[in-house]
């Protein structure tokens, strides 16, 4: 919660994946179990942001005490002073609470979206989280299947767009790559960024390092269309989530 007080003044955009939802704020996460009003915690420390939520699930924690009282999806927030064109979101794959555990292939996966009018120029922000089978991040064709279905969505899109989130894929996938052939800036590529997942995931999961497929250095990207000019992008090493944040600065007011 320190990072997002620290930037809210700065941001205009905040982009979550696996956000949890509950009306009930009495409600209390115990070790082993997810924060189960997430999304209204963030709320409270955000007043001068409005939220868009996307559930994909209506019972995630259905092994706790905390069962059916709560919801997954993903969550953007976004300033109120913002000029707020649409917004909308679509499955990736699977549907609405497909959820078998423990099978992780079976949960429902979405692309969220906003669009915003700044200086003239709309812009379309798409937050995604696609699913994290097969674990080896490696194409298969439930894998490309999730991101065609982003990528034709975008290319039927007029506006300047950002597309970011956990795309649970590595950098040299068709998954990843088809966004790059398409003409998108890769800007974890491009700012040659080491890791997305950082020293925090170590410590949380340390028995990934001698799993099977090793430590996964990356999951998680940010591309913009070529008409945005970037004035940083960066992706800090802190302790804040086993997923490190992309912080994207652009400047709307230039002319490509």
């Amino acid at each position: 919660m320190d990072f997002i007080e620290t930037h809210r003044d700065s941001t205009d955009v905040f982009c979550f994946q696996e956000m949890m939802s509950s009306d009930d704020m009495e409600l209390k996460h115990t070790e082993g179990t997810r924060r189960l009003n997430l999304l209204q915690e963030i709320q409270t420390r955000l007043p001068d942001h409005n939220v868009f939520f996307d559930a994909t699930q209506d019972d995630f924690e259905t092994d706790t005490p905390y069962a059916g009282q709560s919801k997954l999806g993903s969550a953007i927030f976004y300033r109120k002073s913002l000029d707020m064109r649409e917004t909308g979101s679509f499955m990736i794959c699977n549907a609405y609470n497909t959820f078998t555990p423990p099978d992780y292939s079976t949960l429902a996966h979405n692309a969220i979206y906003i669009v915003v009018n700044q200086d003239g120029h709309d812009y379309l922000i798409c937050s995604v989280h696609g699913n994290s089978e097969p674990a080896n991040k490696l194409d298969s064709p439930f894998r490309i299947e999730q991101f065609e279905k982003i990528r034709h969505f975008l290319n039927a899109r007029n506006e300047r767009r950002i597309l970011m989130g956990d795309f649970n894929a590595m950098p040299n996938t068709q998954s990843v790559m088809m966004f790059e052939e398409a003409g998108l800036r890769n800007l974890v590529r491009e700012y040659d960024i080491k890791t997305t997942r950082g020293s925090n995931m170590r410590k949380l999961f340390p028995q990934y390092e001698h799993g099977t497929y090793g430590f996964q250095e990356f999951a998680d990207y940010t591309f913009v269309s070529p008409e945005i000019p970037v004035t940083s992008f960066d992706v800090p090493d802190l302790p804040i989530s086993d997923h490190l944040p992309m912080i994207l600065e652009i400047d709307t007011t230039t002319v490509v």
